[in-house]
């Protein structure tokens, strides 16, 4: 049996990774291979049942809370497909390899860097053995450049550094920066841990 691919979408909050991956199933559904979606539960911004992108577009999808449920949905599809990443804990690279292991192909989505810059585990550890890794960027919402950063934000400023990594949240909560943008909004804090 041949071993399935691994095809990884990363990048800041609003540079298109669900859009990539929304895409990829779409195109697997048109080719007829039976294809399932799996989403975090953690993730309550949309329907459980839905993955849906920035852009408003929207597949079908199964919530799972834990990432031992995985094994138990993904029956007989030959595309699976996983949003938000970065949710789930670092057995998903466990659970991932075994599905190719099968011949499955797996697409995944998710954020590589939190908004303190420090990468995301479990991405980081599927990201080691993708076929193919593919980072995106998006617009910085304070100078319009690209940006390759998330920048969490409390009332319209930068939150604090000691706030918890997992905050569920949108436009609300959440900016894409270049680095330039994310420097200059966390001098205070960075000067702080620098001896």
């Amino acid at each position: 049996m041949t071993r399935g691919t691994l095809t990884l979408y990363v990048g800041p909050m609003f540079s298109g990774k669900t859009d990539a991956l929304i895409h990829d199933y779409r195109e697997a559904v048109a080719q007829s291979r039976e294809s399932l979606a799996i989403k975090p539960e953690i993730d309550t911004r949309h329907p459980r049942d839905e993955v849906v992108s920035h852009s408003g577009a929207r597949i079908p999808a199964v919530a799972v809370r834990e990432t031992s449920a995985i094994e138990a949905v993904v029956s007989t599809a030959r595309c699976v497909f996983f949003d938000e990443i970065q949710f789930f804990d670092d057995k998903i690279v466990a659970v991932i390899e075994g599905l190719r292991g099968q011949g499955r192909d797996v697409v995944v989505a998710g954020l590589d860097l939190d908004f303190r810059r420090q990468p995301f585990t479990s991405t980081a550890a599927v990201a080691a053995s993708a076929s193919e890794v593919r980072s995106l960027v998006a617009t910085c919402g304070v100078c319009g450049q690209a940006a390759s950063l998330t920048q969490r934000l409390v009332d319209g400023r930068p939150a604090p550094l000691a706030q918890p990594t997992f905050v569920v949240g949108d436009r609300e909560l959440y900016e894409a920066r270049c680095v330039r943008c994310w420097e200059r909004e966390r001098v205070e804090d960075l000067e702080a841990v620098v001896p």
